[in-house]
């Protein structure tokens, strides 16, 4: 049996979506405190032949945990670590995702996962720190980046839409990173769920946000989508000031997942992704 946490997320939901037919899964949001050990453990207690637990659960508002610091501490670091124990005591597998703003984001090189971490914000703190902890009780640990999919607040769902209503848009052209499509990655996890240690997974190919949103023009034009922006302009991220500071350079080397996995391109999945909004434009 699988125990997916977070399964109300961009991620988690995914998850839940590619799960084999017949395949016994339990799914648990805010329901379940995971940084309260004894709350995992009576939700394990009371749930019997558990054999698999994957968090998605993450407090994931990258600006917010500047302000909220002991809340993102309590669910990025001390949560993956209770999920660890529970798991282990009970001879289950965890599956912990965690992000790439663990790295300080200063390089121009792919990044493994042998790289020196050194985290500049509160939310790539706490992710650390709750990898490290996961890792020490034989975890399996997936770095993943600039996530988007259907159903939750991401960038690209929120770019498709300013595509519809905006004449121009500003978009920054001195971040790189790899893109990662959410059905994609979940379809990943289920081929990793009895591995152990640190991986890192994204779709390939790196891009700034401006290069995705001239492809993503492009697609959703040929697809039929009414698009409104004419102007796409390249700014530097400085023109976003935000409390939580970006990675310049976050993009991974997923030499080691490809081992285990294949990995498409981030534009085949920008694809899908755009194949699934066109029902409410049909």
């Amino acid at each position: 049996m699988l125990w997916i946490t977070g399964s109300k997320g961009l991620l988690g939901s995914a998850l839940c979506a590619a799960l084999p037919e017949g395949v016994p899964f339990l799914e648990t949001g805010r329901e379940v405190d995971i940084a309260d050990l004894e709350s995992v453990r009576a939700f394990s207690r009371k749930n019997p032949g558990m054999t698999h637990i994957v968090n998605c659960a993450a407090f994931s508002q990258v600006d917010a945990a500047e302000d909220f610091k002991d809340q993102a501490y309590r669910t990025n670091a001390v949560g993956p670590e209770n999920l660890a124990i529970v798991a282990k005591e009970s001879g289950a597998k965890l599956i912990h995702i965690s992000t790439d703003y663990v790295f300080d984001g200063k390089g121009r090189k792919p990044l493994t996962e042998k790289d020196p971490t050194g985290p500049r914000s509160t939310y790539g703190k706490t992710k650390l720190e709750g990898e490290e902890r996961a890792l020490n009780q034989g975890a399996c640990v997936i770095r993943t980046s600039w996530i988007f999919g259907s159903g939750g607040k991401n960038f690209v769902s929120k770019l498709l839409k300013m595509l519809q209503t905006q004449p121009e848009i500003r978009l920054t052209d001195d971040q790189w990173g790899r893109f990662t499509y959410a059905p994609d990655l979940a379809a990943a996890i289920l081929k990793m769920l009895d591995k152990e240690g640190l991986y890192q997974y994204a779709n390939m190919g790196v891009a700034t946000k401006y290069e995705f949103g001239l492809a993503m023009r492009e697609e959703a034009f040929l697809l039929g989508f009414p698009i409104m922006t004419d102007a796409i302009i390249p700014v530097p991220g400085s023109c976003f000031p935000a409390p939580c500071e970006r990675p310049t350079y976050s993009a991974f080397d997923t030499t080691k997942i490809e081992q285990i996995v294949t990995i498409r391109h981030w534009r085949e999945a920008l694809k899908d992704f755009l194949c699934e909004q066109m029902p409410a434009y049909s």
